[in-house]
């Protein structure tokens, strides 16, 4: 008898008394009180934070978002979730994977472009978030990286594919063409500065380019990186009030939203209020609020680093957004990968599969077009 697993459908369905209880708690929040003038510089504006769950609890439609969402063919392999959209055409199939705090509903403008330029497209959600499986214990990159080359390659059957990534995104991509070179033909990134270190670092010196980024590296950490810190060393502390509050779920995520995007300080002029509630939605309804975050633990126990000389060989492309949170220079990053295309692009910043998906798949169409 066989025991190969088959990918199994999957159609989404949050149950109503989920949404209504989501609803009630956001009716009945306790909101703090702000010092006047102080709005996001202490994390969250709290007056905008309180307009937007009142929409959320009160004027946003879920179930036309479910219902848009269903009409991609959905799957389940080995608790991975994932859309698999199929082009019928015979390009190089292209895995899309999310970071924190995104998710595979980022992708949804994105996807219809490359299947017209006849590529088919993967989008999973990662173990830990949105229909994926929670782990049983903290993830790793290594370990995710493993996961989604089996999805490919045993689950779909996908000898030879291009994986494009952002955030956490990015490091899984480069993961698995580490790993599977044979596999993996491309990697198209649009957050290189969450590559693993160069291991070469001792053996020639550095750019000025490449000292003013390791030296702006610690000053962002300092300014930005609380949650770096909280959430790869005592996760659960936060995800209990995650998991119990979406208004305290709304202002951890929408800060992100705000500062990380290309918006200038009004989130919603790049992930409009329908966009924002579909992302807290996913977050809150399918409890991945407090299970995602241990991704960020995982990786500190068990973190990935590249070895002196070694370096990722499969092509790759990098798409580097203006508004992205960290930006090395090029060669800083070619130390780690082999760069075949550089694209700087005007606008947008760290939720490039949202605030410009037209910019983001052209990048990448007219990479592996070039391949």
């Amino acid at each position: 008898m066989s025991t190969v697993a088959h990918p199994e459908p999957y159609e989404i369905r949050i149950a109503d008394d989920v949404l209504e209880d989501m609803r009630a708690r956001l009716r009945n929040t306790r909101w703090l009180s702000q010092p006047a003038g102080e709005s996001w510089s202490l994390g969250a504006d709290v007056d905008y934070l309180r307009e937007l769950c009142g929409y959320w609890a009160d004027g946003y439609n879920w179930r036309a978002t479910e219902r848009r969402l269903n009409e991609l063919p959905g799957f389940c392999f080995e608790g991975v979730h994932f859309w698999h959209v199929r082009s019928g055409g015979d390009r190089l199939p292209v895995m899309l994977i999310h970071g924190w705090p995104g998710a595979p509903l980022e992708f949804e403008a994105v996807i219809p472009m490359l299947t017209e330029a006849g590529h088919d497209v993967v989008v999973p959600s990662l173990p830990g978030f949105a229909w994926s499986s929670q782990p049983s214990a903290p993830p790793n990159v290594a370990g995710i990286a493993a996961q989604l080359r089996e999805l490919m390659e045993e689950g779909l059957g996908i000898g030879r594919y291009a994986v494009q990534g952002g955030d956490w995104g990015s490091v899984i991509a480069a993961r698995m063409a580490f790993d599977s070179p044979e596999a993996v033909a491309a990697i198209h990134l649009n957050t290189p500065g969450v590559l693993p270190a160069p291991g070469d670092l001792s053996e020639r010196e550095l750019s000025e380019a490449e000292q003013a980024y390791v030296g702006a590296v610690p000053r962002w950490m300092l300014r930005e990186g609380a949650y770096m810190v909280l959430q790869g060393t005592i996760p659960d502390a936060l995800g209990v009030s995650l998991m119990d509050s979406p208004a305290g779920l709304a202002a951890w995520l929408v800060d992100k939203y705000r500062s990380w995007s290309d918006c200038d300080g009004d989130v919603e002029s790049r992930l409009p209020r329908d966009l924002l509630c579909n992302l807290l939605t996913i977050y809150w309804a399918t409890g991945a609020a407090g299970s995602a975050m241990r991704l960020y633990l995982g990786e500190r126990r068990e973190r990935w680093r590249l070895g002196a000389g070694e370096r990722i060989e499969v092509p790759t492309a990098v798409a580097d957004f203006p508004g992205e949170i960290l930006r090395p220079p090029r060669e800083w990053v070619e130390r780690s990968v082999n760069v075949r295309r550089w694209t700087e692009i005007d606008r947008g910043g760290h939720f490039a599969a949202i605030e410009e998906p037209d910019l983001l798949a052209t990048d990448l169409i007219e990479f592996l077009e070039a391949l």
